[in-house]
């Protein structure tokens, strides 16, 4: 008996995972080709290595961010476990400052003001006054944040998001601490500013995220360690990838079922200036690339997957040669691992939004929706990826596709396609019941290898 025939199409860490759980088959029952329309694997595709130019020392950056906290991420730890993955525990130094508004001439902040400096897990108590800071305001915003924080937590394990017929949350993150009356000082000084960076989007796109990601989020990452795999994502990359048939520069236009399998169109761009239509059939199709992609390629999801929002996120990496934003920090060494220093920027107005900085080794500086244009000439790597975001409405699509059939009228409405549905299947940071993070993607491996009657090897 001939294997099945498996394309997967992405390389991300959703695509990679399911291509080798597939691949790892005991019973060698699928042949997998992984489509990747760049010229190199995706995961690891943004990440750069800088350079001390006195002493060539080199360190590796990963781009996007890729650390994790503990409790949140238990399936992505346990498959790092099993893959012999070498990850720390990383301590971070957190900075909050805000400005009034962009100058309208030479597009940079103003009036931009260092508020408080936070340490991951507190492990500097008490918290670094910020210098120029007089100590009675620092005492004050201390004693206050500490109070609203425990108070946000206490909420978030105590007090429930509002359901839709006693099953379903429903309320919007906006929504929620609306109910719990959390101040809007707080809000839009601390938490926004802090969540939003971790899931990339704006103040207001966070806002209408459903409450029930964020609270589960801080309810499962609360006292919790964050972790960096110690040789970057690249390293996760290589045992992923390897053994993979995988072709690049292959770019998918359309999945189309037919009766004897699914045909793909696909065009063949690397080393080649003219594009060359091609097609192939295969028996299953795994498509773990972001709602934006899904759509234009899947015409049953078409219609669905647009009501899933998505964003583009930049992130640049280049040297500082004078950080001011690093510069605010002590030098703090805590035992065997130095804290890194992340910086906050705020900017206010009618649409809040924040900036992160993320101080590296070398001078070097990565930046995450950046607030003001960087001079080209430092820049050293930009990259651009697609975000998807989330809100009720595209919790519950996604649920409807993924979950067991019982959320009536919403699958009325997606003409109840389900997740392996004419032998499609969907995979991503997006396709699961939570915040669009790497966990996501180990789920929703896992969830197609289950569905392939594949052992998962660290379960």
């Amino acid at each position: 008996m001939h294997p099945q025939r498996v394309a997967i199409v992405g390389s991300g860490m959703a695509g990679l995972t399911t291509a080798m759980l597939l691949n790892g088959d005991a019973q060698r029952r699928y042949s997998v080709t992984v489509f990747e329309s760049g010229d190199k694997i995706s995961l690891d595709a943004a990440s750069t290595t800088v350079r001390d130019p006195v002493t060539g020392e080199s360190a590796r950056v990963d781009v996007p961010m890729r650390a994790f906290a503990g409790g949140y991420y238990k399936n992505l730890r346990a498959m790092y476990d099993y893959l012999g993955v070498q990850y720390h525990p990383q301590r971070f130094l957190f900075s909050f400052s805000r400005a009034a508004e962009l100058c309208s001439g030479d597009k940079h902040l103003r009036n931009e003001q260092l508020q408080f400096i936070h340490s991951s897990n507190n492990h500097h108590i008490p918290p670094i006054r910020p210098r120029g800071t007089q100590l009675l305001t620092y005492v004050v915003e201390t004693a206050y944040l500490l109070v609203l924080y425990i108070y946000f937590c206490i909420c978030c394990f105590f007090v429930p998001p509002l359901l839709e017929n006693g099953k379903i949350p429903c309320e919007s993150f906006a929504q929620y601490v609306h109910r719990i009356r959390l101040p809007m000082y707080f809000m839009s000084n601390y938490l926004l500013p802090l969540m939003s960076s971790v899931a990339t989007c704006s103040h207001e796109e966070l806002l209408a995220f459903p409450a029930s990601d964020l609270i589960d989020y801080k309810r499962m990452t609360t006292g919790q360690l964050h972790y960096v795999v110690s040789d970057g994502v690249r390293e996760v990359q290589r045992k992923l990838s390897k053994r993979l048939n995988i072709r690049f520069g292959a770019r998918v236009s359309t999945v189309r079922p037919e009766a004897n399998g699914l045909r793909l169109l696909w065009r063949q761009e690397k080393g080649d200036p003219e594009y060359k239509d091609q097609e192939e059939l295969f028996d299953r199709v795994v498509l773990a690339v972001s709602p934006a992609i899904v759509g234009p390629i899947f015409e049953p999801l078409r219609g669905p997957v647009a009501r899933i929002p998505t964003r583009e996120v930049t992130s640049i990496v280049y040297m500082e040669e004078t950080d001011q934003y690093n510069d605010v920090f002590m030098s703090q060494e805590q035992g065997e691992t130095k804290a890194e220093n992340i910086s906050f920027r705020t900017i206010g107005g009618e649409r809040p939004r924040t900036e992160s900085r993320h101080s590296l080794a070398f001078g070097n500086t990565v930046t995450t929706c950046p607030l003001e244009p960087v001079e080209a000439s430092k820049i050293v790597q930009e990259s651009k990826f697609t975000r998807a975001l989330r809100t009720p409405e595209s919790r519950r699509i996604c649920n409807a596709v993924f979950e067991p059939p019982d959320v009536g009228a919403m699958s009325e409405k997606l003409g109840r396609w389900k997740n392996g549905d004419q032998g499609v299947w969907l995979a991503g940071g997006w396709c699961w019941d939570g915040m669009v993070l790497l966990e996501g993607c180990i789920v929703s491996a896992m969830r197609v290898a289950h569905d392939f009657d594949v052992v998962i090897p660290w379960q």
